[in-house]
């Protein structure tokens, strides 16, 4: 199995990427969520992997982080789940918003996805729970920064917000660099925070 891929982002798109490695090009479907950690094309990444296998299908999905790609893993191993509703899944919700849903039974979480029913979602909360009862409860009162988002992914959320509102770019990053940068990592920070902040500095 191809757990890993390094090499240069030569297109990204919201629902696949294309990485070159060594002159090979590897078409890698992702989420949005992965879409908004990574970095600009042009950079060399190393995205985590998992090959799906069915039939005459061989389907290459790609991860920003190890944690997402076992998230993926769990959700495909619930009947009537397969990669592309997983996929979905994982760019409305971030990996650990799927957790901590699982871990206190949240069905409304996944019954809001576009294309995920009520009877799915009961299943992922069901078939699922026991694998994060206990990975949840070892973390519950640890700190949680930035709600289980990376800064990245924060960063790139409350940039497009800023730039909708007609900053620039140049201007607004600088100013969420510092604001992360300075940030205590003690507190949570969600996007709606980070553009509140913003905002008073530009």
């Amino acid at each position: 199995m191809i757990t890993h891929l390094k090499g240069k982002l030569v297109e990204k798109n919201k629902s696949y990427l294309i990485i070159d490695c060594h002159g090979v090009g590897y078409y890698i479907n992702i989420s949005l969520y992965t879409y908004f950690s990574l970095e600009n094309k042009g950079k060399y990444i190393c995205i985590y992997t998992y090959l799906f296998i069915k039939e005459n299908q061989h389907v290459l999905y790609g991860f920003f982080e190890k944690k997402e790609r076992e998230i993926f893993s769990y959700l495909i191993s619930v009947n009537g789940i397969g990669p592309s509703s997983a996929i979905t899944l994982l760019s409305h919700l971030t990996p650990s918003e799927i957790e901590e849903s699982i871990y206190k039974e949240n069905i409304k979480a996944f019954n809001d996805v576009k294309g995920i029913g009520k009877k799915i979602s009961q299943r992922i909360v069901i078939e699922l729970k026991d694998k994060f009862t206990k990975k949840i409860g070892d973390n519950k009162n640890k700190n949680v920064i930035f709600l289980g988002k990376t800064p990245s992914f924060i960063k790139k959320e409350a940039l497009n917000a800023l730039n909708v509102l007609g900053f620039s770019s140049i201007e607004s990053e600088k100013v969420l660099d510092d604001i992360l940068n300075k940030h205590p990592k003690s507190e949570e920070l969600t996007v709606e925070n980070l553009i509140k902040e913003s905002l008073k500095k530009l």
